[in-house]
């Protein structure tokens, strides 16, 4: 909840560099609790570890987490296409593996489970959701309101709190009501959120976006909440591990892609606004998002920054909605009853 608000704090008053190294104390910690304090029971498992399809697995993701880093770049479209059939290949190589395994890392049976198939589906564009919402919000109260980074990183603080809300909503409304009437819900709520962020105007005050952090956080609780609980709910007990573990794997490539996804629709509308206006310079956008040196900037070109800036801030938000439109629709397709409505 604090950590917006702490890494803007580090930002201003530090570098950004501190954000990285802050971690080191934390981990060293997290370690040592780990080595003193966690003590399970051993299981021998006597099944070879399926080295073939863990190889072929980290090989495909990173073919296509790399292909779309390389999108925005010289020749990306080409690099682009070339790593995809890349990931294409690997990933056959992964089947054909895990189909003679005999203790495969993941259970293909799985995906004809439509369920578990569905909900991690929505898990992985929310995921991506809340990433572009939590990383271009602050560059928001920053660029184009003039906030400091502490600020702008508390922006998104109340989404972090209502997250807990939604989380413990969902779990109390699970057990009588479908994941598909909740996810519709939430979902409802997050559609409702991303037009407003794609319809506000530039002049729009900071509180109003703290009110519409607080309602996305809600969504994205009862919605991440819903998914993780169903995607374990609907397999078998001893599948339970995996299927939670492919739930974070599934929210993880979704952020993963989105980010570069979102990185493309913003950069596609700055270099137009860039070429759409011969005094403005890709450094000057550059500047404009920190506070600090966006006072270097020429008075007379803040406005036509700022609108630069706020319509590719606005693109973001539109292709948002996209994104909560398609979970809607694949919510559709699920029709599962944890419980008597």
């Amino acid at each position: 909840m604090v950590a917006p608000l702490l890494g803007g704090f580090i930002v201003d008053q530090l570098s950004w560099h501190w954000i990285f190294i802050i971690n080191v104390p934390i981990g060293l910690i997290t370690l040592l609790l780990v080595v003193f304090f966690l003590h399970e029971d051993v299981t021998t498992v006597r099944e070879p570890m399926d080295y073939l399809g863990t190889l072929w697995l980290l090989l495909a993701l990173l073919s296509m987490m790399y292909g779309f880093q390389t999108l925005a770049g010289t020749n990306g479209l080409i690099t682009f296409i070339g790593l995809m059939l890349v990931s294409a290949l690997m990933l056959w190589l992964f089947v054909r593996q895990e189909k003679k395994a005999q203790d495969p890392i993941i259970d293909l049976e799985l995906f004809k489970n439509r369920p578990f198939v569905v909900h991690n589906l929505i898990a992985a564009l929310i995921a991506g959701f809340v990433i572009g919402f939590e990383v271009y919000m602050p560059m928001w109260m920053q660029g184009i309101l003039g906030l400091e980074a502490s600020l702008g990183g508390f922006a998104v603080t109340p989404s972090s709190l209502m997250w807990i809300v939604g989380s413990f909503v969902a779990g109390r409304l699970l057990v009588n009501y479908r994941p598909q009437r909740l996810l519709y819900v939430a979902l409802g709520v997050l559609l409702i959120g991303s037009l407003v962020l794609a319809l506000v105007p530039e002049s729009t005050p900071y509180w109003f976006f703290l009110i519409v952090a607080g309602g996305l956080g809600f969504g994205f609780g009862i919605t991440i909440t819903t998914t993780t609980v169903t995607a374990q709910a609907v397999v078998a007990k001893d599948q339970v591990g995996v299927a939670t573990s492919f739930n974070t794997l599934s929210r993880t490539l979704g952020q993963t892609l989105m980010v570069s996804i979102y990185g493309i629709v913003l950069n596609m509308r700055l270099a137009q606004g860039v070429r759409d206006n011969a005094d403005i310079t890709t450094g000057m956008l550059n500047k404009l998002i920190n506070p600090h040196t966006a006072s270097q900037l020429p008075a007379k070109l803040l406005p036509t920054l700022h609108q630069i800036l706020y319509e590719g801030l606005h693109n973001i938000y539109f292709f948002s909605v996209v994104i909560v439109v398609l979970a809607i629709v694949v919510n559709w397709f699920d029709k599962t009853k944890l419980h008597q409505d």
